[in-house]
């Protein structure tokens, strides 16, 4: 007999001889290549790898120096530039690993990598085999991680979009085939079991029944051989691994009812009394595949929506070069090249607007349905559509650094993780297969002492009928379809407890400057005096600031008419300039700062009321002729998100960097009681952890670097879309599209995604404790069993699909 390699199982030629001592065997090989891979895992202690895989390992290419070479080509800072983004002392890449089986290749592999100097993290996407690596380039080259990684029989390369997508494509082909094998094979079953059940009163002939047993038996097979492979393999890792799911008792009712069917079947006229289930491993199957590829549907449109955002991005870029237009492929783009970005095209990179006027669609990247205007100045997104007219774009950052790259990680980083509340189920979910497993056997002994006969059948119903589908599906379609929901809305999540924290926050914390309001000075009010009107003295202001590139300057932008002469800057205090207004006959000399830089007259400057905000003032040198009052912009939904968050009982608090009198000015504003100024990080940490002493549970909204440390401090921090990368990085959700109000459906829909999980979860405990005593009393049949149960996992996917709709 021949015999078989080790490690890739297949046969070992004639006369060749290569052992290796694993645990207590000698274990051969077919070449030296497994049993060179063989030695690596076992000296690295990681032999159990061979315990935990459901299949044979890939047989490798012979590993030779030339292959080292080609490798070390990835070193190349130019090859790196189009996969690699460097971040001071450390590097990131995203690669797609070849050769991966079963969980088990995934475990050895991020065991072994993640030992090797100067890797920081190395962890693998087991849907897409999609692999992220940040790691000391210093330390180890790329070039000796690719090479440790193809020593150990797998090939690591540039994470391929298009790879991913086949991956995923050809999962879901399989399925459907599987599904579409198990469903055919239930229809033609129930045909021939109908005669069965009903043979005996009807006079149908022991032949009859002998034949109809076989034709089910061969029809039953493919489902058995095919449709069902994939509750055998997982329940065979699961054993091995000596954790219990769902897939055990899936598999030893589908098998054990199959196996005694067939002996029945071929024991022929001796049995005819006895009943066979051909029809209801079928329907079994049938109903379980049709469950989980719903369910895997949910899955894969989050687990690929990198894919879907990165298909967002066009292949092809025009661009102008030396005043001609030229077509290039967009992942060639250079930092100040000049896109041409006609009506209807897709913006191919991230830049800012040189030339036109246009809108913008920016509803893919950022859930904003309204066009948004863009003018020269203006920045625009890699992803987003312009509507109306051509622009053109001067390139800030390439395709592989742009916006949707950047979201693309923080998915990559949420997918790699599990909310607590997903860990709980799944252990819940073990031990719940162990008891049914207990159970079964318990029923198996009672009726083996009141009527022997009966024990296959009621058994085999108590395994199917107490499957525990609708508990393991009850957490992750919830989750999945709530955070679906939200990425549409411009909530994303990006750490996978957020969802889980946000129904136990009591306080909301807010910065104020770049989240309750725009970060941009507006004049809210405008006082007259002397001769001059609101037209004219807004006109003087703008034109002496208009050579100023001050916050304060852009508040008097829209007044602008043309510029004053010999303007004069007087840093923290104002600036003057000579000026004619319209209106007025001739040019004179104005100033325009605060009260102190004017140097007025105490009988004109007494009266004036000076307010909560930034106060400037106009003269002429000698008379006062207007009072600008300046104030930092609300968001437009900015009241009515405070007041629907304290509708859902929370306490908003403010703590901002700025002044007292600004601060107070927009809490009052707000209706918000609880309000701090002139904060620092320190101060905005210490103010945390006093809240969190009271047993407090707080959340945080921020935009800047300063609001780190709270960001970190607080259970759920949430960064606004316009945040810097690393606020954004540090953060559990973002706000991409800036929208405040969006910030209240994410709660809401946090609250109602816990009471849809505690419906899924009560519905399953419910139907498994009110099923359970009808199926050990005899009284439902295997093919009902096999309907109630499926029913009951559909029932938990589709109350969770509603998380989808607003």
């Amino acid at each position: 007999m021949s015999q078989t390699c080790f490690h890739c199982n297949e046969v070992i030629p004639k006369g060749f001889r290569a052992e290796l001592k694993i645990g207590n065997d000698i274990q051969p090989f077919c070449c030296y290549g497994c049993m060179a891979i063989a030695e690596t895992i076992v000296s690295g202690g990681l032999e159990s790898f061979y315990q935990h895989r459901t299949h044979a390992s890939v047989k490798p290419e012979e590993f030779i120096p030339s292959q080292a070479d080609e490798l070390r080509l990835y070193d190349d800072p130019e090859l790196q530039s189009e996969f690699v983004v460097h971040k001071g002392d450390h590097s990131e890449a995203s690669l797609s690993i070849a050769g991966i089986t079963c969980a088990a290749c995934i475990w050895l592999l991020e065991k072994e990598v993640n030992k090797h100097p100067g890797i920081i993290h190395f962890t693998i996407n087991h849907t897409t085999h999609k692999a992220q690596l940040h790691w000391h380039p210093q330390q180890t080259p790329l070039s000796e991680i690719l090479i440790q990684i193809r020593k150990l029989g797998y090939k690591a390369f540039p994470y391929d979009e298009g790879l991913a997508r086949q991956i995923a494509e050809k999962e879901k082909k399989t399925t459907i085939f599987r599904i579409a094998v198990a469903g055919i094979a239930s229809m033609q079953n129930m045909m021939f079991a109908l005669p069965l059940y009903l043979g005996f009163y009807s006079g149908i002939t022991s032949e009859f029944v002998s034949l109809f047993r076989w034709v089910s038996l061969i029809m039953c097979l493919p489902v058995v051989l095919f449709s069902a492979t994939p509750f055998f393999r997982a329940a065979l890792r699961d054993l091995k691994t000596r954790h219990l799911t769902m897939d055990v008792p899936v598999s030893i009712a589908i098998l054990g009812a199959f196996f005694a069917s067939a002996w029945i079947t071929v024991a022929g006229e001796a049995s005819l009394e006895s009943d066979v289930y051909f029809d209801s491993v079928s329907m079994f199957t049938f109903f379980l595949m049709l469950g989980r590829f719903i369910e895997m549907q949910t899955r894969h449109k989050h687990l690929n929506s990198d894919i879907e955002m990165s298909r967002l991005l066009p292949s092809t870029a025009i661009i102008k070069e030396k005043a001609l237009e030229k077509s290039i492929p967009a992942h060639k783009l250079k930092l100040d090249d000049l896109l041409i970005v006609k009506q209807g095209q897709i913006i191919p990179a991230d830049g800012v607007v040189i030339e036109g006027r246009s809108r913008v669609d920016e509803s893919a990247l950022s859930g904003e349905f309204l066009p948004v205007d863009k003018a020269p100045g203006g920045f625009v997104s890699g992803g987003t559509t312009n509507i109306e007219n051509t622009l053109l774009i001067r390139v800030t950052a390439k395709p592989k650094d742009s916006k949707v790259a950047a979201i693309i990680k923080l998915l990559d980083k949420a997918q790699l993780s599990k909310p607590r509340t997903m860990l709980i189920a799944d252990k819940v979910a073990s031990y719940f297969v162990a008891a049914v497993l207990i159970v079964s056997c318990v029923v198996a002994y009672i009726w083996y002492l009141h009527d022997p006969e009966r024990i296959f059948p009621i058994v085999l119903s108590v395994l199917v009928v107490t499957c525990p589908c609708a508990l393991g599906l009850a957490t992750p379609t919830a989750l999945t379809s709530a955070n679906t929901y939200l990425r549409s809305k411009g909530f994303l999540i990006t750490k996978a407890h957020a969802l889980e924290a946000m129904p136990q926050i009591s306080d909301i914390i807010f910065d104020k400057t770049g989240t309750l309001t725009k970060g941009e000075l507006v004049i809210v009010d405008t006082l007259c005096f002397k001769e001059y009107d609101n037209a004219q003295v807004l006109e003087i202001a703008a034109a002496l600031e208009s050579g100023s590139s001050h916050p304060i300057a852009f508040a008097f932008a829209p007044y602008f008419k043309q510029s004053a002469e010999d303007i004069h800057n007087e840093i923290g205090l104002g600036l003057t300039g000579i000026y004619q207004p319209t209106g007025k006959q001739s040019a004179q000399r104005y100033y325009l700062g605060s009260l102190d830089y004017l140097n007025l007259p105490e009988d004109q400057t007494s009266q004036i009321k000076l307010h909560d905000s930034l106060n400037l003032f106009l003269s002429d040198g000698q008379r006062l002729i207007a009072h600008f009052q300046l104030n930092d912009s609300l968001r437009e939904d900015s009241l009515t998100t405070i007041q629907s968050l304290k509708d859902m009982g929370l306490t908003p608090h403010i703590l901002s960097g700025d002044q007292w009198h600004s601060v107070k000015q927009i809490a009052t504003h707000l209706n918000i009681d609880s309000y701090h100024a002139t904060q620092s990080p320190e101060d905005k940490l210490a103010f945390v952890k006093a809240l969190q002493a009271q047993g407090k549970k707080i959340a945080m909204v921020g935009d800047g670097i300063n609001d780190l440390p709270v960001l970190s401090g607080a259970k759920l921090s949430i960064a606004m879309g316009a945040a810097s990368d690393i606020t954004k990085m540090n953060s559990d959700a973002i706000l991409l599209n800036n929208r405040l109000n969006v910030l209240t459906e994410a709660f809401q829909k946090a609250h109602k995604t816990r009471r849809i999980i505690k419906e899924n979860i009560s519905w399953a405990i419910a139907y498994n404790l009110l099923m359970l005593p009808l199926a050990t009393a005899g009284y439902i049949p295997p093919y009902f069993a096999a309907l109630g149960m499926s029913l009951s996992s559909l029932i938990v996917v589709f109350n969770s699909i509603r998380l989808k709709r607003s």
